[in-house]
């Protein structure tokens, strides 16, 4: 297996090297944040409803730029949508710290931030599928979907185990100088070197995206309106978007509360929900890179399907169990399982619809994603608050959302698989929408 993913990157040349060096630094910031964010803000004094506020107001972000964003794509040369997302995120990390230090207006200003950064990240997402789809030849592919996830969640390790370290750290030497203080006030004053961190491996990925050479958009005519082509994909497009949207739902009301679940539930500490998510992220890595092997035995959507049905056993582990080790094991397979899906679907989005209906179909499902996740975190907060912090609510409804997303995908992709299997040479398929 390894020597054919070295062949794959080989093939698929020094700007695909050049992205998965940034998308590992990319990984690096985005798991420093996701590891610490919720419990920082817990750790400021805010509700779980507060929190569920500021976390979608970034999914938000995703909903409202994602297909302005997917039309951006799919006329510029991805460079400078690269380099400009990771900047802002940059800079949106490095200034929550201090943002939160405004009193009254830090809840809007935290809130408004975690907008911008949806945005950026946004605009990032919706480029890397048609650019990985250019930028390798047909037979490499498989394997560069695979690892252009499986580089981000391995840096994700990396991220999560030095962050839950360094919070253990901080939090240990705040509570023995100041113990009137507590650990929720020493945790709160890590987040200024936690969020450092995730800005400047954010500033990072910008440089090394700024290496990519070559690429030169996805070759849509000028005069070719982006929208118009869009419209006789319409039934491609929903087919992929709609069990998305339910995917997402269920992920946005559950995944973003899930450091609280263990830190309330448990009583993890930073250090271990730091190596929890990174032991996480190694069996993510796995299961991404074995998606190949998958897609070749089982096809796309059969794979898919049995992938997402396999994990809803381990919800309701989560859901049910006060025993720490079920509890441990359920979340990593769970994980390892859910997100292997990611490179699968992703691969046969490129394959199904043509150039310029491709960055639309990423920004429709961006657009749901963003919806899905911004509606998940608020209602999940609200229902923590009200149930008095009834984790199992959560844990529930996303096992039946993921049960009816498995079973509109496999009703709704079989026939778009089938249509794309003749793949011609160059990989340009002239999608039709099946009836």
């Amino acid at each position: 297996m390894i020597r054919n993913y070295s062949r794959d990157l080989a093939a698929a040349g020094p700007s695909a090297r050049a992205y998965l060096w940034g998308s590992a630094l990319m990984g690096i910031g985005g798991a420093a944040v996701f590891t610490f964010f919720a419990r920082w803000l817990d750790a400021m004094g805010w509700t779980k409803a507060e929190v569920g506020q500021v976390l979608s107001a970034q999914s938000w972000g995703k909903a409202l730029v994602a297909l302005p964003a997917a039309i951006l794509v799919a006329r510029r040369p991805v460079r400078s949508l690269f380099v400009g997302a990771a900047a802002i995120q940059g800079l949106v990390w490095l200034a929550m710290p201090w943002l939160a230090e405004a009193g009254e207006a830090a809840l809007p200003l935290l809130s408004v931030a975690s907008l911008v950064a949806g945005i950026a990240g946004t605009v990032h997402y919706i480029a890397i599928a048609p650019f990985l789809f250019r930028t390798a030849p047909a037979q490499a592919r498989a394997g560069l979907f695979g690892l252009a996830e499986a580089t981000q969640t391995l840096s994700a390790v990396v991220a999560a185990s030095v962050v839950g370290l360094l919070v253990d750290a901080l939090v240990s030497a705040g509570t023995a100088a100041t113990p009137a203080l507590g650990m929720d006030a020493a945790e709160a004053d890590a987040g200024l070197p936690v969020l450092t961190l995730a800005g400047v491996a954010s500033f990072g990925a910008a440089w090394m995206f700024a290496r990519i050479r070559g690429d030169a958009g996805s070759g849509l005519a000028r005069d070719v309106r982006v929208l118009a082509v869009a419209r006789q994909h319409a039934g491609v497009i929903a087919r992929f978007a709609a069990p998305q949207l339910l995917i997402s739902w269920g992920a946005g009301f559950c995944i973003p509360f899930l450091p609280l679940y263990f830190k309330d539930r448990f009583g993890f500490e930073p250090a271990a929900w730091g190596g929890l998510f990174a032991s996480g992220q190694v069996l993510m890595s796995a299961g991404l890179l074995l998606t190949p092997v998958a897609v070749r035995r089982l096809g796309f959507v059969r794979s898919q399907v049995a992938i997402e049905l396999t994990s809803i056993p381990f919800f309701l582990v989560l859901a049910w169990t006060d025993q720490l080790e079920l509890a441990i094991v359920a979340f990593l397979l769970r994980g390892a399982l859910m997100n292997s899906t990611h490179p699968i679907l992703k691969h046969l989005m490129m394959r199904a619809t043509p150039p310029g209906v491709r960055e639309v179909q990423a920004g429709v499902n961006a657009t749901l994603w963003g919806v899905g996740w911004a509606l998940g975190p608020f209602l999940g907060g609200v229902v923590l608050e009200r149930s008095g912090g009834d984790y199992s609510i959560l844990m529930k409804t996303t096992a039946a959302l993921y049960v009816a997303a498995a079973t509109m995908t496999w009703l709704l992709l079989r026939p778009i698989e089938a249509a794309s299997e003749e793949e011609p040479a160059g990989g340009e398929v002239e999608a039709t929408s099946p009836t």
